[in-house]
Order: structure tokens, then C-alpha cells, then sequence
């Protein structure tokens, strides 16, 4: 991989578990390539270099309904989805006109720690909520909201990754999201559910989408192009009731910008409408389970006691937990110095949190970088412990 390739902030000579890309031998460079050739040779050219419509290219609504109607029976209309400019571009409008100004928005604690700042622009008070091995801890929520009342406060949305979270790796269970739902109409707040790993799992049935199980009511679903085709394509979308999805529609930075990417949208429909995406899913699968089941075992061959891990069924991620007393700064530092890099867990809390956590991202580093690259971890926290 040349320097131009590298993600910012890449450390050249580095093994690098911090970086939650998509592997670059995935990317489906030459299926694009040829679809961008069909939309510039056809009759669709002219439209895609023209604002689109506010909604998004109707050729890509129409194939993710379709998609999640046959995947997930979730009954969906042109009138539920919406394309965003990623799910960056969805969480900020849904922030922008959903959370009110000095209003109150819940988030897991940990959480992706770009969605912190990201929320964080708009004068909102964030309160986080803790996660455990099985997700959001529903008792921790009721005492939250609450704390709240309690202030005269009341939160306009709970921001929740439900499933192979970014970066604990683990997933909600069915029963605290129907929890989770009933506080929520108990106490009238969204539901805002990032759910860009969902197609990404390596075992085991996902459970059902806080959308599914709300029957559409009340939950907002963020999806992306970004970890299942290419992040570069900067496409994702929405899915909600019609009010909504029409509230974003109107809203006046859409009307003055039009559709998302139109021109990228038009080459990722005719991707998936070749028959592309499915296959590439597939694939994806594989690769990115195989480097889980690398991680793991190097994991249980190299650490020492009293290091802990998560075991995601999903995703990219695994979130160590090491003994008291380790300074995971000062962990990371003689890491890299050693040629190794990682995420510090501080980052991915909105107040005090991770202080012993660190996150490892799997899905950039090939197998044998991995191996090694846990095994000089491991080293040094071994030393740093004794």
C-alpha cells in the first residue's frame, strides 16, 4: 500500500489496530469502474451531473427498500428512506433539527467518539449511559431519565450503535431493546439507531432493528455504503416515518443543495441493480471474520491475566479491558514506540470513562500484522503489570 493510501494520522512501520476502514483489497474498484461507465454511457449521464432530487436518486431509494422489505420484512415505502451524505450527514441533520438548542441527548458510554463531536456542534447537553457485554444497561437509562426529571430536564433523543458497536463490539439483545422502546414512549423521546455494522456479522442471528421492533414509530435508523462498499463514496441514508423523512426533505440546506452525491448515487445504484452488493457482502464477511478469529486467538495466546476483551459477533472491533493501574497513555506511547498503535478508550466518553480501555480495529490489518501486533501488546502490558 503506497503513503498516498494511508488514512490520516497513519504511522509509516506501524502495525496499526486503530483504524475502523474498510480493508483496501475489498474495495470494488473495477465493478464501480464499470458502473460508472454504464451510468456516463446511458441515458441517465446528464441527470447525475444535474442537482438531484432532494430525497435522493430515486433508483437507490428503490433499492434499499427493496433490499430491506426482502431482508428484514420491515414494509417500507419510497416515503420511509432517504439518502444522506453518509451517516456523518444524516446524524448532523437529525441533530440539527431533532435535538433542541441546550436540549438533552443521551449516548452510550462507550460511544463512537466522532458522533460525540459531531452532536457535540450543536450546543447539546450530552448524558452517557453505560454499556455492558450484552449493550445499553436499561436500569442505568431509567435512572438517567430519572436524574433528569429530577433537573426539570427531558432528553429529545437517545444516539445508541445497537449492534457490533463502535468501539465495545457488542451487540443490544432483543429484550433491552424493547425495553429500551418502552422508556422511550414512556418518556417521549427518539430513538436514533446507528446501524452501519448490521450487514457486517459473522455468526449468529442479528436481532431485530430498534425500527423493526417500533413497527417504524418513533426510531430513526442511520445505514451506509461506508464499511460494506467504500467509505470514499461519502453515501448512506435514513429510514423513519414519512414525517420525518419529509421534515429532512424540506429542510433548507437539502433544498439548497439537492440530493446527496447525485452522480455517486446514480454509480452505487447501478452497482447494486447489476447485482453487486449481495455478492461483495458475502465477501466482506469472510475477510473480516477470519481477522476477528485472528484477533481472538492471539488474544488468548498472548495476553496475561487480568487482561479482559470482548468477543464481537460483528463489526470491526474488540475493546480491552486491563488491570487498574496500567496508564493507558503511557501504555500506547511505549507501544508505538515499539511499532504498534491502538485507541485509547478515553476518547469514546463524553465525561469520566476508559481510563483502563483501549480499542483494537481488525478490519485495516492483515492477519500476520495482527498476530504480531498483539503479541508485542501483550508484551508490554505484561511489563507494565510486573
Amino acid at each position: 500500500m503506497s503513503d498516498q493510501e494511508l488514512p490520516q494520522g497513519f504511522l509509516p512501520g506501524t502495525i496499526s489496530l486503530t483504524f475502523g476502514h474498510p480493508d483496501a483489497s475489498t474495495l470494488p474498484s473495477n465493478d464501480l469502474r464499470i458502473a460508472a461507465d454504464a451510468v456516463f454511457r446511458g441515458s441517465q449521464a446528464r441527470m447525475a451531473l444535474q442537482y438531484g432530487p432532494e430525497q435522493g436518486s430515486p433508483a437507490l431509494v428503490d433499492y434499499l427498500v427493496d433490499k430491506f422489505n426482502r431482508e428484514e420484512k420491515l414494509n417500507l415505502t419510497r416515503e420511509n428512506l432517504m439518502i444522506t451524505a453518509g451517516s456523518t450527514g444524516a446524524l448532523d441533520m437529525i441533530i440539527r433539527l431533532y435535538g433542541r438548542r441546550n436540549g438533552v441527548v443521551l449516548i452510550e458510554a462507550p460511544s463512537y467518539r466522532d458522533s460525540i463531536y459531531a452532536i457535540g456542534d450543536h450546543d447539546i447537553d450530552l448524558r452517557q449511559v453505560p454499556v455492558d457485554d450484552n449493550g445499553l444497561v436499561v436500569k442505568a437509562l431509567a435512572t438517567r431519565l430519572q436524574e433528569l426529571g429530577r433537573e426539570g430536564k427531558s432528553p429529545c433523543l437517545l444516539y445508541t450503535i445497537p449492534t457490533f458497536q463502535n468501539p465495545s463490539g457488542v451487540t443490544l439483545t432483543q429484550d433491552r431493546r424493547e425495553a429500551i422502546l418502552a422508556l422511550a414512549r414512556e418518556y417521549d423521546f427518539l430513538v436514533v439507531e446507528d446501524d452501519v455494522y448490521r450487514d457486517l456479522f459473522f455468526e449468529g442471528d442479528v436481532p431485530p432493528s430498534f425500527y423493526e421492533l417500533a413497527h417504524g414509530r418513533g426510531v430513526m435508523r442511520i445505514g451506509s455504503f461506508s464499511k460494506i462498499m467504500a467509505a470514499g463514496l461519502r453515501l448512506g441514508w435514513i429510514i423513519a416515518e414519512p414525517d420525518h423523512i419529509q421534515r429532512f426533505v424540506d429542510c433548507g440546506a437539502v433544498q439548497m443543495g439537492g440530493g446527496a452525491n447525485p452522480l455517486v448515487a446514480h454509480i452505487v445504484a447501478e452497482y447494486c441493480r447489476a447485482g453487486h452488493l449481495e455478492p461483495h457482502i458475502a465477501q466482506l464477511r469472510q475477510v473480516y471474520t477470519r481477522r476477528r478469529d485472528v484477533t481472538l486467538a492471539a488474544l488468548e495466546r498472548y495476553m496475561p491475566d487480568g487482561v479482559t476483551w470482548t468477543r464481537p459477533r460483528g463489526g470491526f472491533f474488540i475493546w480491552l479491558t486491563v488491570p487498574e493501574g496500567i496508564d493507558v497513555g503511557l501504555l500506547r506511547n511505549t507501544a508505538r514506540q515499539r511499532g504498534v498503535d491502538f485507541s485509547t478508550g478515553t476518547g469514546f466518553f463524553v465525561q469520566d470513562g476508559g481510563e483502563q480501555n483501549l480499542r483494537l480495529a481488525f478490519s485495516f490489518v492483515l492477519p500476520d500484522e495482527i498476530r504480531r501486533g498483539v503479541a508485542i501488546l501483550s508484551d508490554v502490558i505484561r511489563e507494565m503489570i510486573g
